[in-house]
């Protein structure tokens, strides 16, 4: 099973992108056949780590969006073995290395981000925000090709 978590505030214009790139991807990738969970948060916080230590999914995809990249992208996490919490906020590999240390959850990683631009109060997405998500089907088959990849050890 593939644990895909949306990362986002939908009232905040595209930072609500991760949500529905999330949705989008999920939605992609179980019409190919790939059994998927789907969370949405406002940020990844430690019970983020338990739900996801109970599910022990093979792998896990965040999503979130990013003013830094012009289309959307996808890269390999790794467990962070050092740093932590600065707050209640984690990033996406202190959550991959709360899960091993804390749960004995050994899970790959990755992180999709799409565009983003707009963060103003509001609904509804900019035109690159909204083209980035559009872009789901096809960063669905990066992942899926990733996750296979990884589980072949490739």
């Amino acid at each position: 099973m593939l644990l895909i978590i949306g990362i986002g505030n939908t009232l905040r214009r595209d930072d609500g992108a991760g949500w529905r790139m999330a949705e989008a991807l999920a939605a992609a990738l179980a019409q190919a056949g790939v059994v998927v969970h789907l969370e949405l948060c406002q940020q990844l916080t430690p019970e983020v780590a338990e739900a996801a230590a109970e599910l022990a999914p093979a792998a896990i995809v965040f999503v979130d969006a990013s003013p830094a990249v012009p289309a959307p992208t996808l890269a390999s996490l790794h467990a962070d073995a050092g740093g932590g919490a600065a707050s209640h906020h984690l990033s996406p590999v202190t959550l991959l290395a709360i899960l091993d240390k804390l749960y004995g959850v050994k899970v790959a990683g990755w992180l999709v981000q799409t565009p983003a631009e707009d963060f103003a109060h509001g609904e509804g997405l900019s035109a690159a925000a909204q083209r980035g998500v559009d872009e789901a089907p096809a960063v669905a088959a990066l992942v899926k090709n990733s996750v296979a990849d990884q589980s072949s050890g490739r």
